[in-house]
């Protein structure tokens, strides 16, 4: 059961993501693995009857959220911060966010992530390059830090 977040709200709590965090971070992986939908949806005072939009809205807000500064994972890369050079709508991790709430938030995003791969649903995150090949593994070049 999920209520609707307040925008620019501090309280990391009132988010679709870290309300999804705290109920299902602990939660086996084997409960993970439904083939289309990882979990079911409602959202508290409004009338969706989750057949695949509630599930798909709550991912769909909770990539908001990551990029919207309401939650501490992802800051805008150098270049989007003085809007100049490639990369300006992209985000990395922000290596700040170290407490044990936001270790966990990152742990929650693995799993979304991993859930996305495993449905073929892509996640609407606009994630650096650069941080796309260290999630899979890849050496960074020269080229990829000057960017």
């Amino acid at each position: 059961m999920f209520s609707s977040q307040a925008r620019g709200s501090k309280d990391w709590s009132r988010t679709i993501f870290a309300q999804a965090c705290s109920m299902l971070i602990n939660v086996s992986s084997e409960s993970f693995l439904l083939p289309h939908r990882a979990w079911k949806v409602r959202f508290v005072g409004e009338s969706v009857d989750d057949v695949g939009g509630g599930y798909s809205e709550s991912i769909a807000e909770m990539c908001e959220e990551l990029q919207s500064g309401v939650l501490p994972l992802f800051i805008l890369t150098p270049n989007g911060r003085v809007d100049n050079g490639v990369n300006r709508d992209c985000y990395l991790f922000n290596p700040a966010a170290i407490s044990p709430e936001e270790t966990n938030m990152f742990r929650f995003l693995g799993i979304l992530m991993g859930i996305s791969v495993r449905t073929g649903s892509p996640l609407a995150l606009d994630i650096a390059p650069p941080m796309w090949k260290l999630l899979v593994g890849l050496p960074l070049s020269v080229d990829d830090l000057v960017r």
